[in-house]
């Protein structure tokens, strides 16, 4: 393939559905680890079963990135590739994929790689994707794709509303005393990807709904005026599709994709949890 889009598996788009044939589209693996099991995070990852395990283990967990060959194997299916990795507050995937990347140009110095830290995850990385595949259809060349693409992310940005924070505190993404509050009864976090790459909270909220339309109306104040939306939803579809429907109440022109996390989302998000990502003023 001339064109590769590479992204790690913390991107929950599973197929390229935008742009033309000819760009390859990979997915490379985290891995779960829930004690002494370890789950890769692809396309075959049983999302129930590891849940369960998840939920029924007490002790440690975590994830690992992708190994630099990993990333190699992906980057070498492509003359030209772009690359976009969740943020490096959150995983060692940005440093693996730029190990990869400099054995990358070391063995074919004729190609070109485009390397992106999104500073956030899922949905603002499948936004990121899809940009990327339709400049390409375009007919725009590398440099041109790297610039917009640059000035797109950007324009970018991902809340999360979360009914816990255990796994987040677990793993020391999130503080016992920040996080301890989602743990009161009746309260939801509302939080944001920061312009840092960490995970910032914004509101605690009580009522099943008010966080969610909070959600909403945050959007505005992050300069969405109706263009492209991304949710992602560990087995929450029904909220999902409620934030969409409140969403084009206000804008009715909004492009709005839906779909279920991933494995590494559906670790941080835990079950009921839903992430969005969304065009508005650049940052």
């Amino acid at each position: 393939m001339k064109y590769g889009i590479v992204v790690d598996s913390s991107c929950d788009l599973k197929k390229l559905e935008w742009g033309c044939g000819d760009i390859d589209y990979t997915r490379v693996p985290l891995k779960l680890d829930v004690g002494e099991k370890e789950f890769v995070d692809d396309d075959t990852l049983d999302l129930d079963a590891f849940l369960e395990e998840l939920y029924s283990y007490k002790g440690k967990t975590g994830s690992a990135a992708p190994s630099p060959a990993a990333w190699l194997a992906a980057y070498e299916k492509s003359e030209c590739v772009f690359v976009f990795t969740i943020t490096s507050q959150l995983s060692g995937s940005y440093a693996s994929a730029q190990v990869a990347m400099r054995m990358f140009m070391e063995k074919y110095p004729e190609r070109k790689i485009f390397l992106l830290d999104t500073l956030s995850t899922g949905p603002e990385m499948t936004l990121l994707a899809r940009k990327t595949a339709e400049l390409i259809s375009d007919g725009a060349d590398f440099e041109t794709v790297r610039g917009h693409v640059s000035e797109y992310h950007r324009h970018l940005h991902l809340f999360f509303a979360l009914q816990s924070l255990e796994n987040l505190i677990k793993n020391g993404r999130v503080s016992r005393i920040a996080g301890n509050i989602a743990g009161i009864l009746g309260i939801k976090i509302l939080g944001c990807a920061s312009e840092h790459g960490t995970l910032e909270m914004m509101f605690k909220l009580r009522g099943r709904l008010n966080i969610y339309n909070k959600m909403v109306s945050e959007m505005d104040s992050r300069g969405y005026e109706g263009g492209r939306v991304v949710i992602t939803h560990c087995q929450n579809e029904s909220t999902a599709n409620y934030i969409a429907d409140e969403i084009r109440k206000k804008y009715p022109m909004s492009d709005i994709d839906i779909m279920s996390t991933g494995g590494l989302c559906s670790y941080y998000a835990e079950r009921g949890g839903i992430i969005l990502g969304f065009e508005g003023k650049a940052v």
